[in-house]
């Protein structure tokens, strides 16, 4: 990338090639205007950064004849005023992009640090384009690989909502006019009632017609952004840049929640759920289990003499054991069960599908494996109470009657299964 500087002071100049170079861009600086317009005529550049006050002429002179010359491209072209200038308004009005004070340059070095990485920072992701023209299709995805984005073309909506479920995708461009039955504003609302992140994906709308009716239904139906053909490729680029970028912050703001949710619902020390999870998940088993006339059994599990192991051995040693009588649960039990800690040596397991009958062999089972485990050299007992849902149960009665069954194995003698009444 290039910049062109136009300052009549050497010391400024200086300054604003050292910031541009810091920024990878090379930097041609001239004095005057009459200089800059030669410099302009003979070569691109990507920046154009000029003085109100130059020697030969004013900056806004400079910036019409330039403009009147068609050197004004798509560049960013910066204005720099003294303070006690007031022209910001009518350089604006004339195109220019922006103008700072030279006694902020602060302001004038965020704004090209800014611009430096906008424009030079590729990125990744995937493109799902809705497009029925050959040519038209060829030249989007050239401007798509120039931003380092995969483009997969289809030509019907019925093709983008086949393929869309398919594969995971950060942007789909449409255009409005397509083969097959469906328009482009079908197909944004064929998108929008897709469930989970596909129904979420940003739109940008292509279309030739500058038709404000047709462009407002688009952005009404679930388009994020709106673009006209002929496309100009630095619009069209910057516009889906915008939404790429989005798409992944949201996508990194999703995952950072999940994860937090993940371990707000785990036990930080048995990586088993916690209660607040097995409370909140429980109670759509039970629905479930009364819909569908399935069983459902809860088995509320304690180890004996726990507090003789952190009285005798220390803490450290008590956790050792509650880990590995939390890992003895979760393996017996498989995926199909839900493993908690409830608290202290307390733990539970729900069992959706499963009978009482079928529940108090596998809490049998896991009593006689927790027996011959001795975790750290220790002989480790536990007692079990077993519960099978009832119709008109709810979450908090089925476990109270586990609870009281498991109160019913410790006075009994502990390290034994009872089943509730």
């Amino acid at each position: 990338m290039k910049a062109l500087i136009v300052e009549p002071s050497r010391m400024i100049r200086n300054v604003f090639v050292s910031l541009f170079s810091k920024n990878n861009i090379s930097a041609i600086a001239v004095e005057t205007a009459t200089e800059a317009l030669v410099s302009l005529e003979a070569e691109h550049v990507d920046f154009l950064c000029f003085s109100m006050q130059l020697k030969d002429m004013t900056g806004i002179d400079f910036f019409v004849q330039a403009k009147e010359r068609g050197l004004i491209g798509k560049h960013p072209s910066v204005m720099l005023t003294s303070s006690n200038e007031s022209v910001t308004a009518k350089a604006v009005s004339l195109g220019v992009t922006e103008c700072f004070s030279k006694n902020e340059p602060s302001r004038f070095e965020a704004y090209v640090n800014h611009w430096a990485i906008s424009s030079s920072e590729r990125l990744n992701g995937e493109v799902l384009l809705v497009e029925d023209s050959k040519s038209q299709a060829a030249y989007l995805e050239k401007l798509l690989v120039a931003l380092g984005l995969n483009a997969t073309r289809v030509a019907t909506g019925e093709e983008c909502l086949d393929v869309i479920a398919k594969r995971k995708y950060d942007l789909v461009l449409v255009d409005y006019m397509l083969e097959g039955t469906m328009t482009g504003l079908g197909v944004i609302r064929g998108i929008r009632l897709l469930e989970g992140r596909t129904g979420k994906l940003p739109i940008l709308a292509i279309s030739s017609f500058d038709d404000v009716p047709r462009r407002i239904e688009m952005l009404r139906s679930g388009a994020n952004d709106f673009v006209l053909k002929p496309v100009v490729p630095e619009e069209f680029q910057v516009r889906v840049s915008n939404l790429i970028q989005l798409r992944q912050a949201l996508d990194y703001l999703e995952e950072q929640h999940s994860i937090l949710y993940e371990m707000a619902m785990h036990d930080r020390l048995t990586s088993v759920f916690n209660r607040h999870y097995v409370n909140e998940r429980a109670q759509i088993l039970i629905r479930e289990s009364k819909e569908s006339g399935r069983p459902l059994t809860c088995v509320v599990m304690d180890i004996d003499y726990f507090k003789r192991v952190n009285d005798s051995y220390g803490h450290s040693m008590g956790d050792s054991v509650l880990v590995a009588v939390a890992t003895v649960l979760s393996e017996h039990v498989g995926k199909n069960g839900i493993v908690a800690r409830m608290g202290g040596e307390e733990f539970m397991v729900v069992l959706p599908g499963i009978d009482e009958f079928t529940g108090s062999g596998m809490a049998e089972k896991t009593r006689e494996i927790i027996e011959d485990l001795e975790p750290c050299g220790l002989r480790v007992t536990a007692s079990f109470g077993v519960a099978q849902l009832r119709p008109d149960e709810t979450y908090e009665n089925l476990f109270g009657r586990a609870d009281s069954a498991m109160y019913e194995a410790k006075r009994a003698g502990r390290n034994q299964v009872v089943s509730a009444e």
